[in-house]
């Protein structure tokens, strides 16, 4: 999978090339220039834009292509992706450099301007982005990478994220532990990435979808939630029929962020007093011992109490479930 982003940070001409180039980043033999060379990028784009008159306005384009960390990828193989993405270009200078000093190996294309041969200023419309995020999806399908979904209206949800959803609340329903719902997952060709040492949940669809658990906007297929859950006793627990029972407050994706005191509170109620408001007893009480309730605070990293807030980032990833965002 390969996220596109376009991105105008105010960032000079001449500090862009040393900043994509740098040696901590990247190393010589990953960064490559198209109709120009690396090392003299800058001299030649702005003489271009002095031969056709436009030393005006935006000088450069950066753009950031960032593939899954899941992926099996390697830097050379990154790069080469990188440069034939370029191509998308005709006649534009670019100098492509793959970085791998962070969790996902990624491209920087930084491209100027003006048209080498026309002399016109690039200029991108909703539809060349959509345009791009489709051709970066058939160079990842070539390589046997992940895809980013085609571009949905706010408020709808893809097919394929849908399917998803479900199948993880029946795997969660019929499963007393992670490793019986990571197999349930298997077994209908999804693949699960669940680790200690990450903060998410990430799912492969048969058709090589990659979405995290925060992505589907479920409070019941988080990280957290999902392992108090199986620490609960899953499947075989009274608590499983108030879980899935639970209902996720609607998402709004133009949203900064979605608050609530969901899964995280019930957790609290039940392993502690409940309220006097509360419309439902908390029966498991008996059954949780002080060691098993320090685990799930360990787990959802705070002390277990009703007023417990839950909170997970919206925007960031509905960018990103639609394979292209801009940054201006």
């Amino acid at each position: 999978m390969a996220i596109i982003k376009c991105v105008t940070s105010g960032c000079p001409m001449n500090n862009i090339f040393p900043y994509v180039m740098r040696d901590e980043a990247t190393e010589q033999r990953l960064i490559s220039g198209i109709e120009c060379s690396p090392d003299t990028a800058l001299e030649e784009f702005r003489f271009v834009k002095k031969q056709f008159g436009k030393e005006d306005g935006r000088t450069y384009y950066h753009f950031v292509q960032s593939f899954a960390p899941d992926d099996n990828l390697t830097p050379e193989t990154a790069h080469e992706i990188g440069m034939r993405f370029a191509e998308a270009f005709p006649d534009y200078q670019i100098v492509v450099a793959t970085h791998y000093n962070t969790n996902s190996i990624h491209n920087h294309l930084i491209m100027n301007s003006v048209n080498l041969k026309s002399g016109k200023k690039y200029h991108q419309t909703k539809e060349d982005l959509m345009q791009l995020k489709r051709y970066s999806n058939q160079l990842c399908q070539e390589y046997g990478l992940s895809v980013t979904e085609e571009k949905c209206q706010y408020s709808k949800t893809p097919w394929w994220k849908k399917q998803l959803r479900e199948l993880a609340l029946t795997a969660l329903e019929q499963s007393y532990t992670k490793e019986g719902f990571i197999e349930y997952m298997n077994l209908h060709g999804y693949k699960v990435r669940w680790e200690d040492n990450h903060k998410y949940v990430s799912f492969t669809t048969p058709d090589n979808h990659v979405c995290r658990d925060k992505s589907l906007f479920d409070e019941r297929l988080l990280k957290d939630n999902m392992e108090a859950y199986f620490l609960l006793g899953g499947a075989d627990t009274r608590f499983a029929e108030i879980y899935s029972e639970y209902e996720t407050p609607v998402h709004r994706p133009d949203a900064s962020m979605t608050q609530t005191s969901g899964l995280i509170n019930l957790i609290g109620d039940l392993l502690t007093i409940a309220p006097p408001e509360a419309d439902y007893t908390p029966e498991m009480l008996d059954e949780i011992n002080p060691y098993e309730k320090a685990l799930l605070e360990k787990i959802l990293g705070k002390r277990i109490s009703p007023v417990a807030v839950a909170h997970y980032s919206t925007q960031e990833e509905y960018e990103q479930s639609q394979g292209i965002s801009m940054i201006w």
